[in-house]
């Protein structure tokens, strides 16, 4: 049953659930025709895709899931909620639906995610749409100077300084740039977070940005095998947690690359820019359908 504070005209999904061990993972699959499956990152949920989803079902098919201690999914106590934990979890949801050729849409923490299933199964992911992101260790990242590496700086404090506020006010800071956010909307996020005891396992995910190194390093060493699949990034530039030199990175490292740069957006482009957003995944799936039955 859906909760009471969830609007169904602005969520109109049929809720769905995998039973995993860690829980039950809530996921929505809207449409027919080729797959789009859209992760998000923390601490949002699938709400986020919402109205990408109500545009892009009516020609393909839109999963998106809750990782466990987000959105509908279940908040256990005794998880783990490492980002290796939540990418098998993933996987596990890839492999109930028996999905084949996808098109992945991922997004802030989501990112890893999506890229470890990429990574171990290439051959069945056809393109790629990535927004602000990130997926490697910045340890040692010489690129990024010490006071504003974004993970191991000014998102990481962030986030380390927001475990123990209320989540009206995480979700207010970290919606900050976007005035025009209705109330009721945000209250979308921060519900989803749950009661004050189960947020997020006092969002131990958040934790796990900064302290995942070594899991984000594996899987940056293994980036070749996902390096020629078409991928489309859709940048905010006034994002103020992933600064644009990630975005210099990423299009260093795709061979088939194509950018769009939102120059008023900011780190929740599904919130301020959907219509544009599905446009562009729409084009994007389309053009590679075509290209790939031409050849």
């Amino acid at each position: 049953m859906k909760p009471d504070w969830l609007d169904k005209k602005e969520y109109p999904f049929k809720s769905r659930y995998i039973q995993l061990e860690a829980g039950r993972m809530h996921y929505v699959d809207e449409g027919k025709g080729a797959p789009i499956v859209m992760i998000h990152g923390t601490p949002s949920w699938s709400f986020l895709y919402r109205n990408l989803i109500k545009t892009l079902r009516k020609k393909y098919r839109c999963i998106a899931m809750d990782m466990i201690g987000f959105g509908l999914s279940d908040k256990p106590d005794d998880w783990s909620y490492k980002p290796r934990a939540h990418a098998a979890n993933f996987e596990r949801l890839m492999e109930h639906l028996q999905l084949k050729d996808v098109t992945l849409l991922v997004h802030d923490f989501g990112t890893p995610i999506g890229l470890s299933y990429a990574i171990k199964h290439p051959e069945n992911v056809k393109g790629i749409v990535m927004l602000n992101s990130w997926t490697w260790s910045l340890s040692k990242h010489e690129a990024f100077p010490k006071a504003s590496k974004y993970l191991v700086g000014p998102l990481g404090k962030f986030l380390h300084s927001k475990l123990n506020v209320s989540t009206k006010t995480l979700v207010n800071e970290l919606f900050g740039d976007m005035e025009n956010i209705p109330e009721p909307i945000k209250q979308h996020y921060v519900k989803a977070l749950g009661k004050p005891e189960e947020h997020v396992k006092k969002l131990a995910c958040a934790r796990e940005l900064v302290g995942a190194s070594m899991w984000y390093e594996e899987l940056w060493l293994q980036r070749g095998k996902i390096q020629d699949i078409p991928t489309l990034i859709l940048w905010g530039e006034r994002d103020k947690l992933i600064k644009i030199e990630a975005l210099q990175r990423w299009k260093r490292f795709f061979h088939e690359c194509y950018v769009i740069h939102f120059e008023s957006g900011g780190h929740f482009l599904q919130e301020q820019n959907a219509e544009e957003i599905a446009t562009y995944v729409q084009n994007f799936v389309h053009e590679e359908e075509r290209k790939r039955a031409a050849a």
